[in-house]
């Protein structure tokens, strides 16, 4: 049963709404005079910090670690991948015009992992276990990040969990480093690997459970690529009220997150244009497999674009959908994913497993209507615009409309 209870109307699509409804029996949708957040008072900024020493708390291990070439590299990796060339065709720096790398985004992830170790007030060998696992958990991502890795996987065998887990044991040139500053500062390396690959239990979820650091901050992070309000929590007021759990506003601003999630895939990864930028760095990859080997995998976008000619001008076209329209002739296939809150799972016992849900649906995006350029601009508009006026589910509600499973 839906309900507005603060008596707003919204709109949507017949078959989305029965999407939902089918999917979470008896969810309610609340309006922002029914909930108390405490929210922050300016939008989080997600470019590269100023002060490293505030994010790495002037730990050795983890300064040295940050200058290995292997994190280093990571300045070179887009965090969407082909979607930032897509959505920031000429980034200059300024807010929604900047392309965030892995670099960033695996900073962010450690700092969580500070606030985190200092909420629970854990010892130094944890503290220094959950910062550093939080600071290498992307270490091993390919150039372009998941646009291309399929390719990789089917070619070479290689993930980037594989990659991730390989560089941290010592393994080629990436990994000699980062190993041997492990070692000198006694990290417990199979231990770490087993924190970072969801192996270990440990730290209440928040390596290996639905609302976990990565996830908190990357789906933030994305959502900055379009237009950031006030009532956007940030990172760190999702992640306190995940550790606290004391009352209804913290699951409110969890179970919200869990929403929002559900809309970067929905209208960020999963959107026409998301589906089509990643299916051409794969079409380019398979077509100019002759120059990639297995090392590409810990190449730079740089490298890779010179192996892949002509697809760095395609993505940041203006014509990028008409160009793909003329270079495929077939279907494309990808996976969707629905994120969605189950009210069966208690927030307050931690049954995240239950609660936080997703399903996954394959899909096939027909490219027999090539969208006017007119129509394509006011496209990017409405979804640059979501903040005011969409929801994860197509229909014309804000973010500060969460859905609600209380019994």
């Amino acid at each position: 049963m839906w309900t507005g209870r603060a008596g707003e109307k919204f709109t949507s699509s017949g078959e989305a709404l029965k999407l939902q409804q089918a999917a979470i029996p008896e969810v309610t949708i609340l309006g922002p005079a029914s909930l108390n957040f405490r929210m922050p008072e300016t939008a989080t900024d997600f470019r590269e910090p100023s002060d490293m020493g505030v994010y790495l708390d002037d730990d050795p291990l983890l300064h040295e670690l940050v200058a290995t070439s292997a994190f280093q590299r990571l300045k070179e990796i887009r965090f969407l991948g082909a979607i930032d060339y897509r959505r920031v065709p000429r980034p200059n720096g300024k807010p929604r015009s900047t392309r965030y790398t892995r670099y960033q985004h695996s900073l962010g992830v450690m700092r969580l992992a500070r606030l985190y170790s200092t909420q629970r007030e854990l010892p130094p060998m944890d503290t220094r276990l959950v910062c550093v696992a939080a600071l290498l958990h992307d270490v091993g991502h390919p150039p372009l990040s998941h646009s291309m890795e399929p390719v990789f996987k089917e070619r070479f065998g290689i993930d980037h969990h594989g990659a991730t887990k390989s560089i941290i044991s010592g393994h080629g040139t990436l990994g000699k480093a980062v190993f041997s500053t492990l070692r000198d500062h006694r990290m417990d390396v199979e231990r770490l690997i087993a924190v970072i690959s969801g192996g270990s239990s440990e730290f209440e979820g928040f390596f290996d459970g639905p609302i976990n650091f990565d996830t908190i901050e990357g789906i933030l992070r994305s959502s900055a690529y379009l237009r950031q309000t006030s009532t956007i929590p940030s990172p760190d007021t999702v992640t306190e009220a995940a550790i606290r759990r004391e009352n209804r506003d913290d699951q409110d601003v969890v179970d919200a997150f869990w929403t929002q999630k559900n809309w970067v895939y929905r209208n960020i990864i999963n959107s026409r244009d998301g589906v089509l930028s990643d299916y051409a760095c794969r079409f380019f990859l398979r077509r100019n497999i002759g120059r990639i080997d297995r090392d590409s995998f810990f190449a730079t976008e740089a490298e890779i674009f010179r192996r892949t000619p002509g697809l760095r001008k395609l993505l940041t076209s203006t014509a990028f959908e008409q160009e793909m329209v003329r270079m495929i002739d077939e279907p494309v296939h990808y996976r969707e994913r629905h994120y969605f809150v189950d009210r069966r799972g208690d927030f307050f016992g931690r049954r995240d497993d239950i609660r936080y849900r997703n399903d996954r649906t394959d899909r096939v995006l027909a490219l027999d209507t090539i969208p006017n350029s007119g129509a394509a601009e006011k496209e990017k508009e409405r979804q640059g615009a979501f903040f005011d006026s969409t929801t994860s589910f197509g229909t014309i509600v804000p973010w500060r409309w969460i859905m609600n499973t209380r019994p």
